[in-house]
Formats: structure tokens, C-alpha cells, sequence
């Protein structure tokens, strides 16, 4: 049982607590201590009987109600709420299941609030088996009530611990277990002790045999689980859908609170999240986690999985990075070809949640999930190959072209200006005759280093000829984009290269040709034109300077009105 937090299931908790212990208290002066005998010899078959409960992934069940029948026939109502409560206080408390105080006492109070509205109808019942039923009934019920209000609180984290699947199997173990302790009781009545300690072994016998069912059950869900990844990986298009139904599947088979799948960015050289399931996946989608980083980075290192039994029993808490707030944690990598493609990761609000079966199915439904990745990551990369300039990894002169079109056009019905840049090297051919064109690549590259780190994230970057590169510089006029191109030219001036073919340092320069859409022309082709009209008027006028379309206009439109001035007689 999850243990909740905050003000309204803390209050709760607390007041069931008070109630079943205030209960116990009031009713002791009812106890026959001349069946105390009996009483312990009932506790200690309880207490085995929760022991040897079936874990389940809804909880725990156990034949622990044939002790709670067989108590109410013997001995009474305040016999059965003393028995079932010290049974679910010791059965539970030593074998804690990772719960803390708080919730052994609630299933304790629990226990003994059912038993004693069952007793109350038991009593107004009449008849042989009425009483019996009614009991049956009314414990259910009360018992199942009360844990749902103190799952309320945190139905939203976990769904599926109070659903179907669980009253389902609860109510069949109700079914067997009612009528066993109704035979126990007569048995002891007609008998002695002695037969009824012998009829209770084919309970714990019982209990033994349904764990082995479970087991195939949960088994089959873990196999229909992998068929369904496998199925879909067949058919499924979009890695975002298929990365979903891949956490969906994990729930079936592997417990978790939040679960996330990261992919690997060849772009941001960082794993980013795909795909989130759970209360935290906001969170969870707002994390990018760089190469060797926490227990993702040493996930990717040793690409093995990594699980953590308890994060707060670790030397290092905050190590957990974003998984800190869990108690147990599982991390698994996903491989394809042997390579990382991303990580899968799965966190619990319980310490211990995970076993090596959980390691191993989880690892397999990984391997699928890393061949999705590893596909995608290749469509990806040959996109990226087709659309980028391989020296610079800006945009190629068509994508840049095509992109910058698009641009102006959001500009255009947004009512705002877009600038071009066009930066050309200067002396490019003289540098590459001279020092080598791998020199010549480092240069283009070193100016394409100052362009990134000037712009701004909006900016659109290309490589547009040889040795000239291109900016568009969305919401920037004339003036801002001729400031943005005089800092260009400083920062590469400033730059120093040093050629294999040369042991002296080398300074470049660039020259840079401003057009603003649409104050020089609307026309896209025509402010392509004007930017490189304008470049060309730099590298007349020595190279190294930064020169707007609009001002070659005006000194066109200067000298043309100069020509005609003197032209006049």
C-alpha cells in the first residue's frame, strides 16, 4: 500500500489510526482471557498466513480471512478485532514490504474498524449461514473503503492500485476463504484445536499453489507485453507514438511512478526526452541530460542497466539528478548495434521495487525501443546531411534559400522587417593558392564560429557560396543588421589563424552586404541581389567594411542626380 503525503491524508490516516487503536482499547475488558490459548494460537496462523501473502501488482493477498471467520465463530467480535489487528500489526510490521510506520498502523486500524462493523451486523443477523455472509460482506467492503479514501489523495500517481483487477482477485480470495473458516470453526467447536491447526495447512498449502499462478499470470502479461512492442515496431511510423505504447507496455509489467524515455541529439549532443508517462511527466519533459551526467551518463558509459534500491540510502543523492525524488530507480540503456541510442527510465515512489526479472523484461523491451531510436536517428542524420553544409554545418544554399523565403513571408504578414547578410572572406582565393585548402576550410569555419556565437537562436545561418556565408536576422532593419554585420567583421578580425604551411599568424577579414526585406524591395530574389550588390561595392572599396544595400542605392541615386546636374547646360 502506498503511503500518502500531505495535510488532508495525513489527517486521514491519522484519525483511522486513532479510531481502530481507541476501538481495541474500549472493547479489551470484553476479551475472554480463558481463551487467551486459542487467541495466540489463531495470531500466530494469521501472521504465518500473511507471510506466505502473493505478492501481486496491486499489493499482497492472503488466506489471512479464514483466521478472521474461524475468530468470530469461536470467539466473538472483540476476540476478531483484537486478532485481525495484531496480525496485520506484527504480519506487516515485520515483514514491512517497504512500508513505513504510518501505513502498518493504518492496515492494522483498518483491519479492526472492518471487523468491528462486521461483528456488529454479524450480530444482527440471524440464521446459520445469514450471519456469516453478512460478516463476509461487510468486511469487504469496510476494508475496501477505507483504502480507497487513503489512496485518494494519490489515485492520479497510481492508478492502478485500486482497480478492477485488484477487487477482483481480493473478492476470490473471500470467496474460498469465507466458508474454510466457517469449517475451521465448527471443527475446533466439535473437535479441538488440534484439527483445526491440521485443516489450516491446505491454506498455507493453498497460498503456495495461487503464488505459482500468479507467477504464469504475470508471466503471460510480460510475454504479451513484449509481443505487443514487438508488433508495433512493425507498423509503428512515428517514434513519439511508439515510444508511448513502449512505456504503456513497461506499466503492465514492471511497476513504476514516472517513466521516461530519452533519445540521443547528434544536433544538441544531449539526451532528450521523448516521451513521458505518469504524474511527472511535465518534468520530465523539461530535462535534457549531457554525456556523463548522473546515472543516465553512467548508464551510457557502462551500457549496462543501473538500479538504485533506495536513492536517499546513496552517498550521493543529488548523483540521481532528476530521478532524486524517487526512492528506487531503473535505468536501462538502449542499444542497437551496440551503441547508445538513448535511455530508458523508470522511477518509484518505494524502495526495493526492483528485481532482476524487472531488470531483464525491461531490457529486452529497451532492445526494441533502441532499434526505433537507432532508425530514426539514421532517417535523421541522412536529412540532416541532405539539408546542411558539411563544412559548417549551417544550411545549405538551397535549404538557406527556401527557408529565408518562407522567413520573410511570416515577416511580411507579421508587419516586421527581416534582414540579409551576406559575408563574404576576403582574399579567399589568394589564401587557399598560398597556404592550402585545408587552410582554406579553416578559415571558413573559424568565421562561421563568430557567426554562432553572435547571432541569436532565431537567426537563420547558411553557407551560401565558396567563401561567403549568409545570415537572415528576422525582426532586425537596416540599422540593427548593420551594427549585427559590423560586429561580425570585428569579431573575425580580431580572429587569428595560424596555416600548417606557415608559422606566423594570419589575420582575415571579411567584407559584409546588408538588404532588409521589405524596406529595400519585396521582392526575396531581388534582396538577394541587393546583398550581393552590396558586398561587391565593400570589396571595391578595399574589403573589410560593411556596407547596406540602401546606402549603395543612395550613392547610385547621388551620382545618377550628379551626372544629370552637370549634364545640364
Amino acid at each position: 500500500m502506498i503511503a500518502r503525503q500531505g495535510s488532508l491524508g495525513l489527517l486521514y490516516t491519522w484519525t483511522i489510526i486513532l479510531l481502530g487503536f481507541g476501538w481495541l482499547w474500549k472493547i479489551f475488558p470484553q476479551l475472554n482471557l480463558d481463551q487467551g490459548g486459542t487467541l495466540a494460537i489463531l495470531i500466530v496462523l494469521g501472521i504465518l498466513a500473511e507471510w506466505m501473502a502473493v505478492p501481486f501488482p496491486q499489493g499482497y493477498l492472503s488466506g489471512g480471512y479464514v483466521i478472521v471467520a474461524a475468530t468470530q465463530l469461536i470467539c466473538g467480535g472483540a476476540a476478531t478485532a483484537w486478532v485481525t489487528g495484531l496480525v496485520s500489526l506484527i504480519g506487516l510490521g515485520i515483514a514491512n514490504r517497504g512500508n513505513p510506520l504510518r501505513t502498518t498502523l493504518f492496515n492494522s486500524s483498518q483491519h479492526v474498524l472492518a471487523a468491528a462493523a462486521a461483528a456488529f451486523v454479524f450480530e444482527q443477523a440471524e440464521g446459520e449461514i445469514l450471519p456469516i455472509l453478512l460478516f463476509t460482506l461487510v468486511y469487504f467492503a469496510v476494508n475496501h473503503i477505507l483504502v480507497y479514501f487513503y489512496l485518494l489523495p494519490g489515485r492520479r500517481d497510481h492508478p492502478d492500485l485500486f482497480g478492477w483487477d485488484a477487487l477482483r482477485w481480493d473478492g476470490y480470495t473471500y470467496l474460498f476463504t469465507a466458508p474454510y473458516g466457517s469449517l475451521m470453526a465448527a471443527l475446533y467447536l466439535k473437535m479441538g484445536v488440534s484439527w483445526a491447526l491440521v485443516l489450516f495447512l491446505p491454506v498455507l498449502a493453498a497460498q503456495l499453489i495461487f503464488r505459482k499462478y500468479v507467477h504464469m499470470e504475470l508471466s503471460n502479461r510480460e510475454l504479451t507485453a513484449l509481443f505487443q512492442v514487438a508488433r508495433r515496431l512493425r507498423v509503428s511510423n512515428e517514434p513519439d507514438t511508439f515510444f508511448n505504447q513502449i512505456l504503456q507496455e513497461s506499466r503492465r509489467i514492471v511497476p513504476f511512478h514516472t517513466a521516461v524515455i530519452f533519445f540521443w541529439s547528434q544536433e544538441r549532443q544531449l539526451f532528450l526526452p521523448g516521451a513521458a508517462q505518469g504524474p511527472w511527466q511535465d518534468e520530465m519533459c523539461n530535462v535534457a541530460v549531457a554525456p556523463g551526467e548522473g546515472l543516465v551518463g553512467q548508464v551510457v558509459e557502462s551500457k549496462e542497466p543501473v538500479v538504485i534500491d533506495d536513492v536517499r540510502a546513496m552517498d550521493s543523492p543529488a548523483d540521481a539528478g532528476p530521478f532524486r525524488r524517487f526512492r528506487s530507480v531503473l535505468v536501462v540503456p538502449l542499444l542497437a548495434r551496440g551503441e547508445v541510442t538513448g535511455v530508458l527510465a523508470l522511477g518509484n515512489m518505494h524502495p526495493c521495487a526492483y528485481e532482476e526479472k524487472h531488470v531483464q523484461m525491461i531490457s529486452i523491451i529497451g532492445g526494441q525501443a533502441g532499434i526505433v531510436l537507432a532508425n530514426d536517428m539514421l532517417v535523421e542524420k541522412i536529412r540532416h546531411l541532405s539539408v546542411t553544409d558539411r563544412l559548417t554545418e549551417f544550411l545549405n544554399h538551397r535549404q538557406f534559400y527556401h527557408r529565408a523565403v518562407k522567413e520573410m513571408m511570416r515577416s511580411q504578414a507579421a508587419g516586421e522587417p527581416a534582414s540579409l547578410l551576406l559575408v563574404n572572406i576576403d582574399n579567399m582565393r589568394v589564401f587557399n593558392s598560398r597556404y592550402g585548402h585545408g587552410a582554406g576550410d579553416a578559415v571558413i569555419q573559424m568565421v562561421a564560429a563568430v557567426l554562432r556565437d553572435v547571432t541569436r537562436p532565431a537567426d537563420l545561418l547558411g553557407r551560401y557560396g565558396g567563401g561567403e556565408l549568409a545570415v537572415l536576422a528576422p525582426g532586425c532593419d537596416t540599422a540593427a543588421a548593420l551594427k549585427l554585420a559590423e560586429q561580425i567583421r570585428v569579431e573575425v578580425r580580431d580572429c587569428r589563424l595560424v596555416p600548417e604551411e606557415s608559422k606566423q599568424q594570419v589575420r582575415v577579414t571579411v567584407s559584409v552586404g546588408v538588404a532588409t526585406f521589405p524596406q529595400d524591395t519585396a521582392d526575396p530574389d531581388q534582396l538577394f541581389f541587393g546583398a550581393e550588390k552590396a558586398v561587391a561595392r565593400a570589396k571595391e572599396l578595399g574589403r573589410d567594411r560593411s556596407i547596406a544595400y540602401s546606402q549603395l542605392v543612395k550613392e547610385i541615386k547621388l551620382k545618377v542626380q550628379k551626372d544629370v546636374t552637370s549634364a545640364v547646360p
